[in-house]
Protein backbone atom coordinates (compact mmCIF):
# COMPACT_ATOMS: atom_id res chain seq x y z
CA UNK A 1 0.00 0.00 0.00
CA UNK A 2 1.71 3.66 -1.34
CA UNK A 3 2.91 5.85 1.43
CA UNK A 4 -0.05 8.61 2.26
CA UNK A 5 0.76 12.39 2.34
CA UNK A 6 -0.35 15.26 4.17
CA UNK A 7 0.02 19.22 3.81
CA UNK A 8 -0.89 20.91 6.84
CA UNK A 9 -1.28 24.59 6.62
CA UNK A 10 -1.51 26.85 9.67
CA UNK A 11 -1.22 30.25 10.24
CA UNK A 12 0.93 29.77 13.34
CA UNK A 13 4.79 29.32 13.88
CA UNK A 14 4.05 24.88 13.86
CA UNK A 15 7.01 23.99 16.00
CA UNK A 16 5.49 25.76 19.21
CA UNK A 17 1.82 25.31 18.14
CA UNK A 18 0.87 22.03 20.74
CA UNK A 19 -2.26 21.43 18.34
CA UNK A 20 -0.88 21.12 14.94
CA UNK A 21 2.36 20.10 16.02
CA UNK A 22 0.50 17.03 17.44
CA UNK A 23 -1.41 16.38 13.96
CA UNK A 24 1.87 15.85 12.08
CA UNK A 25 3.18 13.96 15.33
CA UNK A 26 0.41 11.28 15.31
CA UNK A 27 0.29 11.32 11.41
CA UNK A 28 3.72 10.74 11.22
CA UNK A 29 3.86 8.49 13.41
CA UNK A 30 1.19 6.94 11.78
CA UNK A 31 3.24 6.02 8.80
CA UNK A 32 2.84 9.58 6.69
CA UNK A 33 4.94 11.89 4.92
CA UNK A 34 4.21 14.96 6.41
CA UNK A 35 4.68 18.75 5.38
CA UNK A 36 3.83 21.77 6.54
CA UNK A 37 3.84 25.11 5.67
CA UNK A 38 3.58 27.63 8.59
CA UNK A 39 5.07 31.22 10.10
CA UNK A 40 8.61 31.72 10.75
CA UNK A 41 10.06 32.46 14.32
CA UNK A 42 9.92 28.61 16.29
CA UNK A 43 11.52 28.15 19.61
CA UNK A 44 10.88 24.88 19.93
CA UNK A 45 13.04 22.27 18.68
CA UNK A 46 12.05 21.29 14.90
CA UNK A 47 9.72 18.00 14.73
CA UNK A 48 10.41 14.73 13.06
CA UNK A 49 9.01 16.19 9.97
CA UNK A 50 9.17 18.85 7.55
CA UNK A 51 8.34 22.16 7.89
CA UNK A 52 8.21 24.88 5.43
CA UNK A 53 8.30 28.58 6.77
CA UNK A 54 6.77 31.15 4.84
CA UNK A 55 9.51 33.06 4.48
CA UNK A 56 10.68 30.32 1.40
CA UNK A 57 7.63 31.88 -0.20
CA UNK A 58 9.94 35.28 -1.08
CA UNK A 59 10.44 36.00 -4.60
CA UNK A 60 8.34 33.12 -5.87
CA UNK A 61 6.13 35.15 -8.73
CA UNK A 62 2.82 33.52 -7.29
CA UNK A 63 3.84 33.96 -4.36
CA UNK A 64 2.97 37.82 -4.32
CA UNK A 65 -0.65 39.13 -3.23
CA UNK A 66 -2.33 41.53 -6.13
CA UNK A 67 -2.26 45.36 -5.61
CA UNK A 68 -6.22 44.95 -5.19
CA UNK A 69 -6.21 48.86 -3.43
CA UNK A 70 -8.82 48.92 -0.61
CA UNK A 71 -10.23 52.18 -0.79
CA UNK A 72 -11.78 52.30 -4.07
CA UNK A 73 -15.30 54.37 -4.14
CA UNK A 74 -17.22 51.62 -4.83
CA UNK A 75 -15.72 49.66 -1.44
CA UNK A 76 -16.24 52.84 0.69
CA UNK A 77 -19.62 53.11 -1.14
CA UNK A 78 -20.72 49.72 -0.19
CA UNK A 79 -18.96 50.28 3.50
CA UNK A 80 -20.94 52.93 3.84
CA UNK A 81 -24.28 51.28 2.99
CA UNK A 82 -23.97 49.08 5.63
CA UNK A 83 -23.01 51.59 8.21
CA UNK A 84 -26.51 53.07 7.52
CA UNK A 85 -28.22 49.73 7.39
CA UNK A 86 -27.26 48.55 11.15
CA UNK A 87 -27.28 52.38 12.17
CA UNK A 88 -23.79 52.32 12.79
CA UNK A 89 -22.98 55.80 10.71
CA UNK A 90 -20.76 56.73 13.94
CA UNK A 91 -18.28 53.98 12.83
CA UNK A 92 -17.41 56.15 9.61
CA UNK A 93 -13.49 56.23 10.57
CA UNK A 94 -13.04 52.83 9.57
CA UNK A 95 -10.19 52.51 8.03
CA UNK A 96 -9.71 51.75 3.76
CA UNK A 97 -9.33 47.57 5.26
CA UNK A 98 -11.95 47.74 7.21
CA UNK A 99 -14.00 49.03 5.09
CA UNK A 100 -12.98 46.27 2.49
CA UNK A 101 -14.38 43.98 5.29
CA UNK A 102 -17.61 45.75 6.05
CA UNK A 103 -18.53 45.71 2.53
CA UNK A 104 -19.32 41.71 2.29
CA UNK A 105 -22.28 43.14 4.51
CA UNK A 106 -23.84 44.35 1.52
CA UNK A 107 -22.09 42.49 -0.77
CA UNK A 108 -21.89 38.33 0.14
CA UNK A 109 -20.10 37.24 -2.79
CA UNK A 110 -17.36 39.50 -2.34
CA UNK A 111 -16.01 37.54 0.95
CA UNK A 112 -13.94 35.28 -0.52
CA UNK A 113 -12.17 38.12 -2.52
CA UNK A 114 -11.58 40.17 0.45
CA UNK A 115 -9.93 37.06 2.01
CA UNK A 116 -7.44 37.03 -0.49
CA UNK A 117 -6.33 40.41 -0.05
CA UNK A 118 -6.05 40.52 3.47
CA UNK A 119 -2.69 39.05 4.24
CA UNK A 120 0.25 38.25 2.00
CA UNK A 121 1.39 35.09 4.17
CA UNK A 122 -1.92 33.61 2.47
CA UNK A 123 -0.40 33.95 -0.96
CA UNK A 124 3.02 32.63 0.33
CA UNK A 125 0.77 29.62 1.75
CA UNK A 126 -0.62 29.07 -1.73
CA UNK A 127 3.14 29.16 -3.53
CA UNK A 128 4.26 26.98 -1.35
CA UNK A 129 1.54 24.60 -1.69
CA UNK A 130 1.52 24.40 -5.36
CA UNK A 131 4.96 23.00 -5.19
CA UNK A 132 4.28 19.88 -2.83
CA UNK A 133 2.43 17.02 -3.71
CA UNK A 134 0.07 15.58 -1.51
CA UNK A 135 -3.30 13.40 -0.74
CA UNK A 136 -4.71 15.45 1.71
CA UNK A 137 -4.76 19.39 2.47
CA UNK A 138 -5.45 20.11 5.82
CA UNK A 139 -6.46 23.63 6.90
CA UNK A 140 -6.10 24.76 10.67
CA UNK A 141 -8.40 27.64 11.54
CA UNK A 142 -10.50 29.75 9.02
CA UNK A 143 -7.70 31.96 8.20
CA UNK A 144 -6.06 28.48 6.37
CA UNK A 145 -9.37 27.16 4.80
CA UNK A 146 -9.25 29.31 1.82
CA UNK A 147 -6.12 27.92 1.22
CA UNK A 148 -6.41 24.54 1.23
CA UNK A 149 -9.58 24.60 -0.54
CA UNK A 150 -7.89 26.06 -3.34
CA UNK A 151 -4.76 23.70 -3.52
CA UNK A 152 -6.96 20.77 -3.31
CA UNK A 153 -9.55 22.07 -6.38
CA UNK A 154 -6.39 22.89 -8.49
CA UNK A 155 -4.90 19.03 -7.36
CA UNK A 156 -8.24 17.53 -7.38
CA UNK A 157 -7.77 16.29 -3.91
CA UNK A 158 -9.47 16.10 -0.63
CA UNK A 159 -9.02 18.29 2.58
CA UNK A 160 -9.91 18.19 5.86
CA UNK A 161 -10.36 21.38 8.22
CA UNK A 162 -9.70 21.57 11.94
CA UNK A 163 -10.96 24.68 13.45
CA UNK A 164 -8.92 25.41 17.27
CA UNK A 165 -12.03 28.44 17.83
CA UNK A 166 -15.10 28.97 17.39
CA UNK A 167 -13.92 31.98 15.19
CA UNK A 168 -17.79 33.53 14.22
CA UNK A 169 -17.82 34.42 17.82
CA UNK A 170 -14.41 34.52 18.98
CA UNK A 171 -14.66 38.41 20.27
CA UNK A 172 -17.99 38.52 20.29
CA UNK A 173 -18.01 40.80 23.56
CA UNK A 174 -16.53 43.26 21.34
CA UNK A 175 -19.71 45.43 19.02
CA UNK A 176 -17.06 46.66 16.98
CA UNK A 177 -15.56 43.61 15.92
CA UNK A 178 -19.04 42.00 15.73
CA UNK A 179 -19.80 44.87 12.90
CA UNK A 180 -16.52 44.68 11.19
CA UNK A 181 -14.28 41.98 11.68
CA UNK A 182 -17.17 38.89 12.09
CA UNK A 183 -19.00 38.65 8.96
CA UNK A 184 -16.43 38.02 6.51
CA UNK A 185 -14.95 35.11 8.72
CA UNK A 186 -18.54 33.63 8.74
CA UNK A 187 -18.84 33.85 5.22
CA UNK A 188 -15.08 32.27 4.52
CA UNK A 189 -15.69 29.63 6.75
CA UNK A 190 -19.17 29.09 5.43
CA UNK A 191 -17.84 29.25 1.84
CA UNK A 192 -16.06 26.34 1.92
CA UNK A 193 -16.04 23.92 5.19
CA UNK A 194 -19.30 22.16 3.84
CA UNK A 195 -16.93 20.37 0.41
CA UNK A 196 -14.27 19.45 3.74
CA UNK A 197 -14.27 15.79 3.80
CA UNK A 198 -13.62 15.84 7.26
CA UNK A 199 -14.27 18.56 9.80
CA UNK A 200 -13.09 18.58 13.40
CA UNK A 201 -12.76 21.13 16.06
CA UNK A 202 -11.46 20.99 19.96
CA UNK A 203 -14.93 20.24 21.57
CA UNK A 204 -18.16 18.91 21.16
CA UNK A 205 -20.19 21.96 21.94
CA UNK A 206 -18.39 23.92 19.62
CA UNK A 207 -18.63 20.99 17.07
CA UNK A 208 -22.58 20.94 17.73
CA UNK A 209 -22.37 25.14 17.35
CA UNK A 210 -20.28 24.83 14.03
CA UNK A 211 -23.07 22.57 12.77
CA UNK A 212 -25.69 24.85 13.55
CA UNK A 213 -24.36 28.16 12.25
CA UNK A 214 -23.45 26.63 8.95
CA UNK A 215 -26.24 24.23 8.45
CA UNK A 216 -24.05 20.94 7.98
CA UNK A 217 -24.99 17.65 7.44
CA UNK A 218 -22.74 16.34 9.83
CA UNK A 219 -21.40 17.15 13.04
CA UNK A 220 -17.69 17.89 13.01
CA UNK A 221 -15.61 15.59 14.92
CA UNK A 222 -14.54 16.42 18.42
CA UNK A 223 -10.89 16.15 18.80
CA UNK A 224 -10.20 17.55 22.08
CA UNK A 225 -6.36 19.00 22.27
CA UNK A 226 -4.53 16.46 24.81
CA UNK A 227 -1.13 16.31 25.06
CA UNK A 228 1.19 13.20 24.72
CA UNK A 229 1.00 11.01 27.61
CA UNK A 230 4.01 11.62 30.28
CA UNK A 231 4.30 9.80 33.30
CA UNK A 232 5.00 12.48 36.07
CA UNK A 233 5.50 11.29 40.30
CA UNK A 234 3.05 12.78 42.22
CA UNK A 235 4.46 15.40 44.08
CA UNK A 236 2.94 16.76 47.59
CA UNK A 237 2.34 20.22 48.28
CA UNK A 238 4.64 22.26 49.98
CA UNK A 239 4.45 25.05 52.37
CA UNK A 240 3.81 27.66 49.70
CA UNK A 241 1.22 27.10 47.06
CA UNK A 242 2.53 27.72 43.32
CA UNK A 243 -0.89 28.67 41.02
CA UNK A 244 -0.05 28.73 37.27
CA UNK A 245 -1.30 30.38 34.37
CA UNK A 246 0.86 29.26 30.95
CA UNK A 247 -0.36 29.88 27.49
CA UNK A 248 -0.68 32.82 25.09
CA UNK A 249 -0.12 35.94 27.29
CA UNK A 250 -2.89 38.71 26.03
CA UNK A 251 -6.18 40.63 26.60
CA UNK A 252 -9.75 38.40 26.97
CA UNK A 253 -8.25 36.03 29.30
CA UNK A 254 -9.11 36.71 32.28
CA UNK A 255 -5.24 37.93 33.46
CA UNK A 256 -6.12 40.88 35.09
CA UNK A 257 -9.06 40.50 36.84
CA UNK A 258 -6.66 37.16 38.40
CA UNK A 259 -3.53 39.13 39.34
CA UNK A 260 -6.32 41.59 41.13
CA UNK A 261 -7.81 38.71 42.83
CA UNK A 262 -4.87 37.14 44.32
CA UNK A 263 -4.69 40.32 47.16
CA UNK A 264 -7.80 38.35 48.85
CA UNK A 265 -5.76 35.17 48.31
CA UNK A 266 -4.62 33.33 51.81
CA UNK A 267 -0.67 34.35 52.35
CA UNK A 268 0.45 30.57 51.52
CA UNK A 269 -0.62 30.88 47.37
CA UNK A 270 1.19 33.20 44.99
CA UNK A 271 0.67 33.23 40.89
CA UNK A 272 3.19 32.86 37.83
CA UNK A 273 1.77 33.67 34.59
CA UNK A 274 4.21 32.68 31.67
CA UNK A 275 3.85 32.57 27.86
CA UNK A 276 4.50 35.14 24.84
CA UNK A 277 3.41 38.43 25.92
CA UNK A 278 4.08 41.72 24.05
CA UNK A 279 5.84 44.38 25.65
CA UNK A 280 3.29 46.96 25.71
CA UNK A 281 1.25 43.82 27.50
CA UNK A 282 3.45 42.98 29.58
CA UNK A 283 3.96 46.81 30.88
CA UNK A 284 0.08 46.82 31.53
CA UNK A 285 0.05 43.89 33.90
CA UNK A 286 3.10 45.01 35.65
CA UNK A 287 1.07 48.30 36.47
CA UNK A 288 -1.74 46.12 37.36
CA UNK A 289 0.34 44.10 39.96
CA UNK A 290 1.79 47.08 41.35
CA UNK A 291 -1.81 48.53 41.87
CA UNK A 292 -2.94 46.25 43.74
CA UNK A 293 -0.37 45.73 45.98
CA UNK A 294 0.98 42.35 44.80
CA UNK A 295 4.55 43.03 43.83
CA UNK A 296 6.18 39.46 44.68
CA UNK A 297 3.15 37.53 44.73
CA UNK A 298 2.75 37.56 41.13
CA UNK A 299 5.56 36.68 38.79
CA UNK A 300 5.40 37.08 35.19
CA UNK A 301 8.30 34.41 33.58
CA UNK A 302 9.13 34.23 30.09
CA UNK A 303 7.57 31.07 27.79
CA UNK A 304 8.91 27.73 27.53
CA UNK A 305 9.35 25.40 24.66
CA UNK A 306 6.41 24.25 23.81
CA UNK A 307 7.82 20.66 24.05
CA UNK A 308 9.27 21.39 27.68
CA UNK A 309 5.05 22.97 28.50
CA UNK A 310 4.39 20.06 31.28
CA UNK A 311 7.36 19.14 32.38
CA UNK A 312 7.68 22.97 33.48
CA UNK A 313 4.06 22.99 34.74
CA UNK A 314 4.92 20.14 36.80
CA UNK A 315 7.04 22.03 39.41
CA UNK A 316 3.19 23.69 40.11
CA UNK A 317 0.32 23.04 42.63
CA UNK A 318 -2.51 24.58 40.86
CA UNK A 319 -3.50 25.26 37.62
CA UNK A 320 -5.77 28.40 36.80
CA UNK A 321 -7.93 29.36 34.03
CA UNK A 322 -10.44 32.37 35.04
CA UNK A 323 -12.01 32.44 31.42
CA UNK A 324 -14.86 34.88 31.04
CA UNK A 325 -18.04 33.24 29.67
CA UNK A 326 -19.25 36.12 27.26
CA UNK A 327 -19.13 34.15 24.29
CA UNK A 328 -20.35 30.83 22.88
CA UNK A 329 -16.47 30.52 22.25
CA UNK A 330 -15.60 31.11 25.59
CA UNK A 331 -18.26 29.40 26.74
CA UNK A 332 -17.45 26.07 24.85
CA UNK A 333 -13.63 26.59 25.37
CA UNK A 334 -11.73 23.16 25.77
CA UNK A 335 -7.89 24.99 25.79
CA UNK A 336 -4.76 23.14 25.39
CA UNK A 337 -4.15 24.61 28.77
CA UNK A 338 -6.75 22.12 30.56
CA UNK A 339 -5.19 19.27 29.66
CA UNK A 340 -1.55 20.06 29.82
CA UNK A 341 -1.96 21.06 33.61
CA UNK A 342 -3.70 17.31 33.98
CA UNK A 343 -1.11 15.88 32.56
CA UNK A 344 1.48 17.77 34.70
CA UNK A 345 -0.23 16.58 37.83
CA UNK A 346 -1.51 19.86 38.85
CA UNK A 347 -4.75 20.40 40.93
CA UNK A 348 -7.01 22.65 38.31
CA UNK A 349 -9.23 25.82 39.34
CA UNK A 350 -11.01 26.96 35.96
CA UNK A 351 -13.98 28.89 35.06
CA UNK A 352 -17.57 26.97 35.44
CA UNK A 353 -17.83 26.84 31.89
CA UNK A 354 -19.68 23.78 30.37
CA UNK A 355 -16.93 21.55 28.60
CA UNK A 356 -14.42 22.36 31.43
CA UNK A 357 -16.72 21.70 33.92
CA UNK A 358 -18.17 18.93 33.10
CA UNK A 359 -14.21 17.25 32.74
CA UNK A 360 -13.30 18.58 36.47
CA UNK A 361 -16.67 17.44 37.71
CA UNK A 362 -16.24 13.52 36.00
CA UNK A 363 -12.68 13.15 37.22
CA UNK A 364 -12.27 15.34 40.46
CA UNK A 365 -9.56 17.57 39.16
CA UNK A 366 -10.11 20.90 41.33
CA UNK A 367 -12.16 23.37 41.89
CA UNK A 368 -14.70 25.37 39.80
CA UNK A 369 -14.86 29.45 39.39
CA UNK A 370 -18.25 30.63 39.44
CA UNK A 371 -18.02 33.64 37.44
CA UNK A 372 -14.94 36.39 36.70
CA UNK A 373 -14.66 38.55 38.68
CA UNK A 374 -11.59 39.18 41.45
CA UNK A 375 -13.89 38.33 44.15
CA UNK A 376 -14.93 35.33 42.78
CA UNK A 377 -11.57 33.62 41.91
CA UNK A 378 -10.18 34.68 44.92
CA UNK A 379 -12.78 32.86 46.80
CA UNK A 380 -12.30 29.52 44.53
CA UNK A 381 -8.40 29.80 45.19
CA UNK A 382 -9.64 30.09 48.73
CA UNK A 383 -11.66 26.98 49.00
CA UNK A 384 -8.65 24.64 48.28
CA UNK A 385 -6.10 23.75 51.01
CA UNK A 386 -3.29 21.54 50.90
CA UNK A 387 -5.30 17.82 51.44
CA UNK A 388 -7.46 19.12 48.71
CA UNK A 389 -5.13 19.86 46.09
CA UNK A 390 -2.99 16.70 46.57
CA UNK A 391 -6.60 14.72 45.87
CA UNK A 392 -6.97 16.57 43.23
CA UNK A 393 -3.35 16.10 41.96
CA UNK A 394 -3.59 12.04 42.32
CA UNK A 395 -6.76 12.57 39.98
CA UNK A 396 -5.34 14.84 37.52
CA UNK A 397 -2.30 11.96 37.28
CA UNK A 398 -4.75 9.12 36.72
CA UNK A 399 -7.03 10.86 34.25
CA UNK A 400 -3.66 12.07 32.44
CA UNK A 401 -3.89 8.35 31.35
CA UNK A 402 -7.45 9.17 29.24
CA UNK A 403 -6.77 12.61 28.38
CA UNK A 404 -3.68 12.18 26.08
CA UNK A 405 -3.03 12.65 22.38
CA UNK A 406 -2.32 8.78 22.16
CA UNK A 407 -6.12 8.13 22.96
CA UNK A 408 -7.70 11.15 21.34
CA UNK A 409 -6.05 10.82 18.02
CA UNK A 410 -6.71 7.77 16.94
CA UNK A 411 -10.16 9.19 15.32
CA UNK A 412 -8.31 11.62 13.85
CA UNK A 413 -5.97 9.62 12.02
CA UNK A 414 -8.70 7.38 11.29
CA UNK A 415 -10.87 10.08 9.46
CA UNK A 416 -8.19 11.70 7.26
CA UNK A 417 -7.01 7.99 6.39
CA UNK A 418 -10.56 6.84 5.10
CA UNK A 419 -10.79 10.33 3.01
CA UNK A 420 -7.49 10.16 1.22
CA UNK A 421 -7.56 6.56 0.14
CA UNK A 422 -11.32 6.77 -0.31
CA UNK A 423 -12.54 9.72 -0.01
CA UNK A 424 -14.71 8.97 2.15
CA UNK A 425 -15.20 11.03 5.46
CA UNK A 426 -16.10 8.96 8.95
CA UNK A 427 -17.97 11.93 10.36
CA UNK A 428 -21.63 10.78 12.58
CA UNK A 429 -24.68 12.35 10.60
CA UNK A 430 -26.90 14.80 12.76
CA UNK A 431 -29.74 14.57 14.52
CA UNK A 432 -31.67 17.41 12.86
CA UNK A 433 -31.84 19.62 16.02
CA UNK A 434 -30.53 23.03 15.60
CA UNK A 435 -28.69 25.02 18.43
CA UNK A 436 -30.69 28.37 19.20
CA UNK A 437 -28.93 31.56 19.46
Amino acid sequence: MAQLRVGIVSQSVIADDPRVRRQGDALAKAGWDVVALGMDGATSAAPDWRVVPSSVAHGMPDATMPDTGYATRGVRALAIRALARAGQLKLLSLSPYEQSLVSVRIDPKRAETVYWTMNSIFWHFLALGRREKVDLWLGNDWTSLPVVARLSREAGIPYAYDTHELCAEEFYEDKRWRFVQKPVRVLTEGAFIRDAGVVSTVSPKIAERLAAIHSLDRTPLSIRSTPTYQEHPFRPTGERIRVLYHGAVWQHRGLEACIRSVAAWRSEFDLTIRGPISDAYRAELEQEIERSGVVGRVTLAPAVPMTELVREASRFDVGIFALPGHSNHNRYALPNKFFEYAMAGLALCVSDLPEMASLVNRYRLGTLIRGASSTEIAAAINCLDRETIDKAKQNALLAARELCWEEESRKMVSAYEALARDGVARMPARDGAALVG
